[in-house]
């Protein structure tokens, strides 16, 4: 397996910028659904946020930047203020738009700034953008997102008369589900899911997730299931998971329906360590997961199980929706960083036991 992963983990990075409804979208999809054998394409209309400028200036200085995808605009002529009075400044890791707390998103709502500044701190301090969960209806200042690096710079010209300039325009733009359907008894379905975009490449972050995804369905095709298994990749994760929830709209009645959503997050099989959080609202399956992946081989210490109560990323939406799931998110210290790519991005093996350990749990859950 390890062979076979590594070979679709360098396929996976060559994809290019996945962000949903831009160039290298589509032909990604493909890519996947060609992976996958038997499947089709849903396609999903996205507006797509064009960017003309994004950027900071002052005497003598520039930096360049892009809007937080749900905030305002400021046109092309932008907005003038003072560092630090009109225009805010504060620094941030790339999940903190996380959909089960979002403080940054009640500080905007409360601004009466003129526009922010958001300096974006990763391991390598590119520039890792916060998801945009409120992509559909944006509210709030405009929010210029840079990289980390540039936080130490940012901050020494406070009380400094500065410019800020984020015009940008939408227009319709379109990607797609990948969703496969395996026949089978009359049991309740079982529903295996992860995210296919993102904001880079993005190869720690998503590609574990998907990789496992075409595992898993792969080790179920051919055979005899006591129930349905439907496969979703779904588009539009850093836009307010758009496309699970056009999907979700196509299939009325599915959540409530079906015995699991088995939901592959962020992050699996990341490279620098880190704890991958297991959930569930099943009582005994989070434990059951993690007996798998210790069998797999995945490093016992970086397990940790949580309360099945709350959710992240796409197990939200099922678990408000009143489903059943069991939800699998990793660390990793390039979130939405450019610099998530093959090889630094990944642990091989992690990522190998992982996959095999989710190849395992489906069979069982699904005959």
């Amino acid at each position: 397996m390890q062979h076979r992963l590594e070979a679709r983990f360098r396929a996976y990075d060559r994809l290019g910028t996945l962000r949903a409804a831009t160039a290298d979208d589509m032909p990604a999809a493909r890519w996947l659904a060609a992976e996958a054998g038997e499947s089709q394409l849903m396609r999903v209309a996205i507006e797509r946020l064009v960017v003309h400028r994004a950027e900071l200036a002052w005497d003598g200085g520039r930096i360049e930047g892009l809007p937080l995808f749900d905030g305002g605009l400021t046109g092309p002529a932008g907005v003038e203020g003072r560092l630090g009075a009109e225009i805010l400044f504060t620094e941030m890791h790339p999940g903190a738009a996380a959909l089960k707390q979002m403080p940054f998103e009640r500080q905007r709502r409360e601004s009466a700034a003129k526009a922010m500044i958001v300096a974006l701190r990763t391991e390598p301090d590119g520039l890792a953008p916060l998801n945009a969960p409120n992509f559909r209806a944006p509210f709030g200042p405009p929010v210029l997102q840079v990289a980390g690096r540039e936080a130490a710079r940012i901050a020494a010209l406070a009380g400094a008369a500065m410019r800020v300039t984020l015009d940008a325009t939408r227009s319709l733009g379109e990607s797609a589900n990948v969703l496969a359907e395996l026949p089978g008894g009359a049991a309740p379905p079982l529903v295996v899911m992860t995210p296919r975009t993102s904001w880079w490449n993005s190869l720690g972050e998503r590609a574990g997730g998907v990789l496992a995804w075409l595992e898993a369905l792969e080790v179920l095709r051919g055979q005899s299931l006591a129930r349905p298994a439907h496969f979703a990749a779904t588009c539009g994760h850093e836009l307010g998971h758009i496309g699970l929830n056009a999907w979700l709209e196509s299939a009325p009645g599915l959540v409530q329906r079906a015995a699991l959503f088995l939901h592959l997050g962020a992050n699996l099989g990341a490279a620098g360590g880190g704890v991958l959080t297991i959930r569930s609202n099943v009582e005994g399956l989070a434990a059951r997961m993690q007996d798998t992946l210790l069998a797999a081989g995945y490093p016992p210490a970086e397990i940790a199980l949580a309360p099945g109560d709350t959710a992240n990323g796409e197990a939200h939406d099922i678990l408000v929706r009143g489903g059943r799931f069991l939800s699998l998110i990793g660390s990793n210290p390039r979130f939405h960083d450019p610099d998530d790519r093959w090889p630094q991005g990944v642990d091989l093996p992690r990522a190998t036991a992982l996959c095999g350990a989710v190849a395992h749990i489906v069979t069982e859950l699904a005959r």
